[in-house]
């Protein structure tokens, strides 16, 4: 019973994380719109994930790094 309880609160903390996240990325993206949009014609994604991780001070392999850009993938 305890684990089902802590599996609970792990995803309740990792949605609040998850929310805080968004919402960074979601601003991310409205302040660089035309740049992004730019390179996402030109088929240039890793040129837009690298600058992603490089706002957010992560490292592509990373747990957080991961993360960033399967939200950043879902918003935009």
């Amino acid at each position: 019973m305890s684990k089902r309880v802590k599996k609970i609160l792990l995803f309740e903390e990792y949605s609040k994380l998850s929310e805080g996240i968004e919402s960074k990325i979601r601003q991310y993206i409205k302040q660089n719109k035309r740049e992004l949009d730019t390179l996402a014609d030109g088929d240039e994604w890793e040129t837009i994930y690298k600058g992603l991780y490089t706002e957010f001070d992560e490292l592509e392999t990373s747990k957080k790094g991961k993360e960033l850009r399967q939200t950043f993938d879902f918003i935009f």
